[in-house]
């Protein structure tokens, strides 16, 4: 069982059916995708030269920036319909 299944299996609860699951599903996955943005931004931050200003990573940052709005919004939007 991957991890968005096991977590929606715990947030939807037992007796769940197939819709919970399934909105469960997309709540976990949102999760699970904020975690590894976050994640990918430590080590990205850590690697940083702010002094020498590297735009390449600097412009990743931002990006993820963009991707973390984005989850954030469906781990929203699932978490209505929980």
């Amino acid at each position: 069982m991957s991890a968005v299944d096991s977590l929606a299996h715990a947030l939807a609860g037992k007796q769940a059916d197939q819709e919970s699951l399934t909105t469960a599903a997309e709540f976990a996955e949102a999760h699970l995708e904020l975690l590894r943005i976050r994640s990918t931004r430590t080590a990205l931050i850590a690697k940083i030269d702010f002094v020498k200003c590297d735009n390449h990573k600097l412009r990743r940052l931002v990006a993820l920036d963009r991707y973390e709005r984005y989850a954030h919004t469906k781990r929203r939007r699932a978490s209505v319909k929980i």
